[in-house]
């Protein structure tokens, strides 16, 4: 249960205090099975136009270094903050209750804040995921630099294993800006880091909507985790004597949501990159499907196209929201503004959680959006298979409004526990068991290809091609109605390197603009699922032979200008999606 809280106005700020920090307390709502301490970070950055609002939030406890530094993220900055004294186990939030001036002008809060919104950030993806989440290339720390590069971008550096965060001195009449102060870009990059864990190939030269997103994860896990800190719903509503005017209808009330500071994100950096309303409002894209022209070039971006997926998981959440709102009596035309943000804490939360619990069930290679919708489906129906609130008919609405749709080939069903989100019949594959151990399916790459090369046919697996299992993991997950689901989860991968004049021998054919000399290499791959007895589940798949998919994917790598030509993409692909020269 949440730790009592007490609001206190002062400066301008509002803060929301947890008394008596100290050793770890209580495990607060969004951190189930973690002892956690508070915090104090700000929710939105004081170079807004509104009054900034500070916040605490609860952030995992465990033995702090100088910087400050925990076992998962270490702050480097010159002068390294000591959070602790004497015992490093014991905390002492010494900014609670400070004026924003202070905030912003203390070196130490801005690495206490980079820290505490990290960690945060880190914490709910693993709670959904139920398991720990792993940074690229194995390093047991992820590097903050709250003064990492100057100008109003940050970026997650792979090479540098950090994410370095800008600064704007004052000019002109023009405040001081630092991006670590800004709780939208620091749970973005932190997200980034935590994607490129799970699934670093996404990073790679390929279909566009895998840059994309990246981008809309980064987006969607800073917008809606906002919901997540106490208190915060409600001062960015606005409220006037404690109520909120949002209409008289549902459409009109989701409509004055979508206009709220919830839906826009980091409105301190937005002005400093030309964007006054903030860095993005995607919300206001209306349902289209023209975007998926190839002609379109403008959604061809990776920021713009991600945008498409953060305007249908919004329009689900104030549609969501607004309908909840429903039975609330209304005076005035006022709704209570505690009611109100109760009701949008509950979807956004659910939102989240479908989202980040969908992670392990994307393909690992070639991704695109369709598999995104048809994962987050997918994931929640085992989870939660009666959707007493229709969430998942609402996003499937609200994708379907952009012409995305699941693909009705792709994940294979065993046990009928998905099917119904997709309408589709359970398919009984015939499953061979033989020579199967359970203890090493758990961990072992060897036991699950064991498992996938006995199983090939049935599951549509040529391993003529190199194949190879690239992790094997054990996941525990609580769903909204108190479900617990324990799984085995293993990535397997394929590739096919050859010459775009030997594709056709393999069913594929090249755009015209690829010279018959070019070598290729095609990916496919998928994950394979298993329940806690280690019987067969769901295969999520991406054919290594698609051919579709696959001359799509060449067509966009040998057009002119395409990212492949860059050499420098593979070792800063982050730097440069955010418009930073490698390595700045």
């Amino acid at each position: 249960m949440s730790p009592r809280i007490a609001q206190v106005q002062q400066a301008e700020t509002v803060h929301i205090v947890v008394p008596a920090p100290g050793r770890p307390q209580a495990t607060p709502r969004n951190l189930l099975v973690q002892e956690a301490v508070p915090m104090t970070v700000l929710a939105q950055d004081p170079s807004v136009g509104r009054r900034p609002v500070a916040t605490t939030i609860p952030v995992p406890a465990e033995r702090l270094a100088p910087g400050p530094r925990g076992h998962r993220f270490a702050v480097l900055d010159a002068e390294p903050v000591d959070l602790t004294g004497r015992d490093p186990w014991v905390y002492a939030d010494h900014w609670a209750g400070s004026a924003p001036e202070a905030l912003v002008a203390d070196r130490g809060f801005r690495a206490q804040n980079v820290f505490a919104v990290a960690a945060h950030t880190l914490a709910l993806v693993e709670q959904y995921l139920g398991r720990p989440v792993p940074w690229y290339g194995g390093e047991p720390q992820l590097a903050l630099r709250p003064q990492g590069t100057i100008g109003p971008a940050a970026f997650y550096s792979r090479a540098d294993r950090a994410v370095n965060f800008g600064w704007v001195p004052p000019l002109d009449d023009r405040p001081l800006v630092f991006t670590a102060l800004n709780y939208d870009v620091v749970a973005h990059e932190t997200t980034h880091a935590v994607l490129d864990g799970l699934r670093p190939r996404f990073a790679e030269p390929g279909l566009p909507d895998q840059l994309a997103f990246h981008e809309a994860l980064a987006d969607l896990v800073a917008l809606l985790s906002v919901f997540t800190l106490d208190g915060v719903a409600e001062r960015l509503l606005e409220p006037r004597s404690g109520r909120v005017v949002l209409g008289e209808d549902t459409a009109t009330r989701a409509a004055t949501l979508m206009a709220t500071p919830l839906t826009t994100l980091a409105e301190g950096v937005g002005p400093r990159l030309g964007r006054p309303e903030g860095l993005r409002t995607s919300g206001v894209l209306e349902p289209f499907t023209s975007w998926q022209d190839s002609r379109n070039t403008e959604f061809a971006e990776p920021h713009r196209r991600s945008e498409i997926l953060v305007a249908a998981f919004l329009h689900t959440l104030v549609g969501m929201w607004a309908g909840r709102l429903e039975p609330l009596a209304s005076v005035d035309g006022g709704l209570d503004s505690a009611r109100v943000a109760e009701e949008g804490v509950k979807s956004a939360e659910h939102l989240l959680g479908m989202l980040l619990r969908s992670l392990d069930y994307l393909p690992p290679v070639d991704l695109e959006f369709a598999d995104v919708i048809d994962s987050v489906l997918t994931a929640d129906a085992r989870l939660a298979p009666d959707d007493r609130h229709h969430y998942r008919d609402a996003l499937q609405t609200a994708f379907a409004g952009f012409g995305i749709v699941p693909p009705e080939h792709h994940i294979l069903d065993e046990d009928g526990v998905a099917a119904p989100a997709r309408k589709r019949r359970p398919r009984t594959l015939g499953i061979r068991y033989e020579h199967l151990n359970l203890a090493a399916l758990r961990t072992s790459p060897d036991e699950l290809y064991s498992f996938l090369w006995n199983n090939a046919p049935v599951l549509g697996v040529d391993v003529g091609y190199p194949t190879r299992v690239e992790r094997v993991l054990t996941s525990t997950r609580v769903g909204p109605d108190g479900l617990v689901v324990t799984e085995i989860l293993a990535d397997y991968t394929q590739n096919l390197r050859t010459t775009v004049a030997e594709l056709p021998a393999h069913g594929i054919h090249a755009p015209k603009e690829a010279p018959p000399d070019a070598a290729v290499e095609l990916w496919g791959g998928g994950v394979l699922v298993f329940d806690q007895f280690g019987r067969f589940r769901l295969h999520q798949r991406q054919p290594l032979l698609d051919a579709r998919r696959q001359k799509r994917r060449l067509k966009r790598l040998f057009a002119p200008g395409a990212p492949a030509a860059d050499p420098t993409r593979a070792a800063e692909p982050f730097a440069l999606l955010h418009g930073v020269g490698a390595g700045g």
